[in-house]
Formats: C-alpha cells, structure tokens, sequence
C-alpha cells in the first residue's frame, strides 16, 4: 500500500487529504501532519479579531474529521525532510513516503524587522488564530483610551488583503461605536499603489479603494518600508515616524523552516515545481499553496509577493491530488501552470464589501470582474458559512 505524506492542515493539505482519499480509496495510506489540532478559516480572522466571531465558530477539530475519511492525523512540527531516504523528521520519529505533499504555509518572518510582531514586538497580528485571538484583547484594551491607529503590510508581503479588510473594519467599528473622529487611521503598505495586491492592480480596484480611503479619512502611504517598530511609533525607512496607541502590520512571508533546513526551495524557501505541482528535482513531493513559489510578472520599487488565495490554493490541492493518484493508478496526468491560476476574492469593507475575480490571476488576463456593495459582504459570510459547513462533512468546496 502507498504511504502518502501530507504536510499542512489548511486549505491546500486537507484539500489534498480528501481528494486523494476520493480518487483512491482504500489503496494508500494518507497521514496528515500539521502543527495544531484544528483547522481555522483564516478570512474571518480580521472579524474575530475585532470580536465578531468567537474561535469556535470557525475553527474544526482535525482529529475527528481526518478519522471520519480513514485518514491519520499526526499533531507535530516537521523538522527536516530527506528526498533521498523518502522520509519526514516530526521530531521524536520519522514518517516514510512514496508521495508527499508539502502544504505548510509560509513562516511569518517578524523577526525581519525590528520591534515588529505580536510575540516579541510591539505591533499586532491576524495571520494565526492564536495571533488573532491575542489582538482583540488588545483591541478591547485601545478602545478604553483610543488614540491614532498605524495599519498596513510592510515589504516582503504575499498576502495584502487582510490589512485591507482590518483597516475598514477597524474603521466601522470605530464608526458604530462613536468614537470615530477620536481615532486617526493611517494605512502603510509596500505596494506601489493601493489595491495592487502583488497582482498588478485589479481593474478598477485602486479608483474603488482611494474612494474609501478619502471618504473615510485614512492616511495612505505606499511604496514604504518598515525600518523599525518601537512601542509607540512605526519608524519609516525614509525618516517618517507614525505614532501609534494601537498597530496592525502583515509581516514578510518566508519558506518554513522544514523547507529551508532541507534544501528543498528557493533561497526564501518556497518551493519551485511544474505544471503537475511536482518539485523539479524530486517528481514524487508535491507542492500547492503558499508554499509554491509564483514569480511576479513585473518589478516594483518594493518587491512585493504573489497571494495565493484559498480558492487558488484549493485549485492547486485538486491538481495535485489528481496527479498522484494518476500515477499511483496508471492514469494521465493534468497540467495547470500557476500563470493560469484563477482569483476569485471578497474583499469585506466593513458595511459593505468588494467582490473580485480575475482569468488567470496574474495579467495578461481573458476576463476580470468587480463590483462593490452590501451584497458581497453578505456573500463573504455565507461563504463562510457554507465553507465550515462542507468542511465538517469531508467535503471539498470546488467543482
């Protein structure tokens, strides 16, 4: 019987699970090793931050659902990987593999910038649950005593939109509360201009945004670097220092560290492969998700990173799967290179949000489209919703 391997248990490994599991049967032997014990649905993060949503309304117990499909499941933190003798160092074992599929994510590299981080900084995060969780109590806190806010993404970003949808939802809540006008807002971010995205811009995007940040009185800069964090003040690269009661920053993305200390990636550590999601030098490891390393298509003055969304990372799980079980079957392969990857991305603005889709993600594009309005921030939570649903029946959430 087959041993497959899968690192990661968000969007891209539990996709991979549950697919391979269906394309299979009972012919291989699937075991799931990720770091917790549960799978958060990293979009709400910015509401549970801000106490719209509690950890247990979009958080799943992994053990359970993976036991349900005759899948292992393994809580440990992957040391090393050795290619050669096909095996996964979790510390105090070792798991052996015919495929393996790395889907971890990336390291969040606070220690990239001084001060920076929630741990052993002074600015705050919703990257993780934990981090998240840890944020609304400092929320709670800044709302006692108020002050100016400093937001924003800092250089080495991959993932722009939860800044975004912090900010205005900061900016709501401040409004609902009445305490708006005692609150300055000021948003950083290493694009070139708001609403690139690491995508280049995405129609009228950049019009719809600069719209909301005029209307709304938040402080904008871009093309900005972080060079330090103290506990009062973000201290620009160009001199430029923003005082802060309360700070909000997305940090650099790099490879984990089991990626790294196996010379499996790029030197940030994210992982090149085909058009089948295959390492170029191992053909039987696999890839998908943030751990994919996506060149962008243009240079900006700060360089900036490829989002991999959760539908794109689904996308890239679905190929994945398919292609081991094709060779494990004696089935044909299916390419989908990463330029082709489709976006599709909701935006939420607080009271209302923007909805945004783009074929592929990355311009030239066939097709874009975006709207905004109240309407999409009600789709956002009935995605939601309908997402954690299917989840807790083994289910995945693409055609």
């Amino acid at each position: 019987m087959k041993q497959i391997v899968i690192i990661g248990g968000s969007f891209g490994g539990l996709t991979a699970a549950f697919e391979l599991r269906r394309h299979l049967g009972r012919k291989a032997e699937i075991t799931v090793v990720a770091e917790t014990d549960y799978f958060a649905f990293s979009p709400s993060l910015p509401w549970l931050a801000l106490g719209l949503r509690k950890p247990k309304d979009i958080t799943v117990e992994l053990g359970n659902l993976l036991s349900r499909k005759g899948i292992k499941f393994l809580r440990a933190t992957v040391q090393k990987i050795d290619p050669g003798k096909q095996k996964v160092d979790v510390g105090s074992s070792f798991l052996y593999y015919d495929y393996l599929v790395i889907a971890t994510g990336a390291h969040l590299d606070f220690e990239a910038i001084p001060g920076l981080g929630p741990e052993k900084g002074y600015t705050h995060s919703i990257m993780t649950l934990e981090h998240a969780i840890k944020t609304n109590k400092a929320w709670q806190h800044y709302l006692e005593k108020g002050g100016p806010i400093v937001i924003g993404s800092t250089q080495g970003v991959s993932c722009f939109g939860p800044a975004y949808e912090f900010l205005f939802g900061v900016e709501h809540a401040l409004w609902k509360l009445g305490l708006r006008e005692k609150a300055s807002l000021t948003f950083v971010t290493s694009e070139p201009y708001v609403s690139h995205f690491g995508l280049g811009g995405f129609r009228q995007a950049g019009r719809v945004i600069e719209d909301e940040f005029a209307e709304k009185h938040i402080k904008v800069f871009t093309n900005a670097v972080i060079k330090e964090v103290y506990p009062d003040q973000v201290i620009l690269e160009d001199g430029t220092e923003l005082p802060f009661e309360f700070s909000l920053f997305v940090p650099p993305f790099r490879g984990v560290d089991a990626v790294i200390n196996s010379g499996l990636g790029n030197p940030k550590g994210f992982i090149i492969v085909d058009d089948y999601y295959r390492h170029k030098s191992y053909p039987n490891i696999y890839a998908t998700g943030v751990a994919v390393a996506i060149a962008p298509k243009e240079a900006t003055p700060i360089p900036t990173g490829i989002p991999k969304t959760g539908l794109m990372t689904e996308h890239m799980s679905k190929v994945a799967a398919h292609n081991i079980a094709a060779e494990i079957l004696g089935r044909e392969l299916r390419a989908l290179p990463v330029s082709k990857l489709d976006v599709t991305c909701i935006a939420d603005l607080g009271k209302s949000a923007v909805f945004m889709t783009a074929k592929p993600a990355l311009p030239p594009r066939e097709k874009t489209y975006l709207k905004k309005g109240r309407w999409a921030h009600f789709m956002k939570v009935a995605f939601e919703r309908y997402f954690l649903f299917k989840l807790k029946r083994g289910g995945t959430n693409l055609p």
